[in-house]
């Protein structure tokens, strides 16, 4: 049997329309200045973190600011988008395609508390029956998810290219890599092994002959 890997961000979830939105969002509640702070602290935090973390970033905001008055409007913005409504189209009905040909993971970069919520809020988790990991950098851990999802062959759904190409680099015929290209990463550089399958949208997932997948 196989096991399907599938990302979460710009893959299943439209990420950089929840970015737009939120960013739209901070700009109506605080000054500009104050919004262009929100952002900066944003990648500050990407920076050293080596992930998007929305909590620290809030929290940040909050102690550089400390008397704004609309600061847990904020905290709202970020806190409680309606995941659900940013799934590209079908993205639920792939996963219950892909289930009827193997077992199917959501393996994601995030940290450890928005990212999690993001997955259940958007109807995720239900859809994987549980199956989700979340690392900062999941890429580090491809043996750990071995371990977690033992199988014959592997399908890496992404919309990195370069993540695509360390799994193919680990895994070699083990694994069929397929390339989503949605999303800001969707023309970024091959390096390494190219992948298996490109696609334009995660629905094509559903017309797709099943001998593609491999294994």
């Amino acid at each position: 049997m196989a096991v399907f890997l599938l990302d979460v961000d710009n893959t299943l979830v439209d990420n950089d329309h929840v970015k737009r939105d939120i960013r739209r969002e901070i700009e109506s509640l605080v000054s500009a200045d104050r919004a262009s702070r929100f952002w900066s602290l944003y990648e500050e935090v990407r920076e050293q973190a080596g992930v998007v973390d929305f909590p620290e970033t809030l929290r940040r905001f909050r102690r550089a600011f400390p008397n704004e008055p609309r600061t847990e409007d904020v905290d709202r913005a970020v806190l409680d988008v309606p995941f659900a409504r940013y799934l590209y189209p079908r993205a639920i009905d792939v996963i219950a395609r892909l289930w009827t040909l193997g077992e199917v993971a959501i393996v994601s970069d995030g940290d450890r508390i928005y990212q999690p919520a993001k997955i259940a809020r958007a109807g995720l988790l239900l859809a994987t029956r549980g199956n989700v990991l979340v690392y900062e950098h999941k890429e580090d851990h491809l043996a750990e998810v071995e371990r977690r999802f033992p199988a014959r062959h592997y399908v890496h759904v992404d919309d990195k290219a370069s993540l695509l190409a360390r799994t193919k680099a680990a895994l070699g015929a083990r694994a069929t890599t397929i390339h989503v290209r949605q999303g800001h990463y969707a023309t970024e550089p091959e390096p390494g092994p190219p992948p298996d399958v490109g696609i334009d949208r995660i629905a094509d997932l559903l017309t797709l002959d099943p001998r593609q997948f491999g294994g």
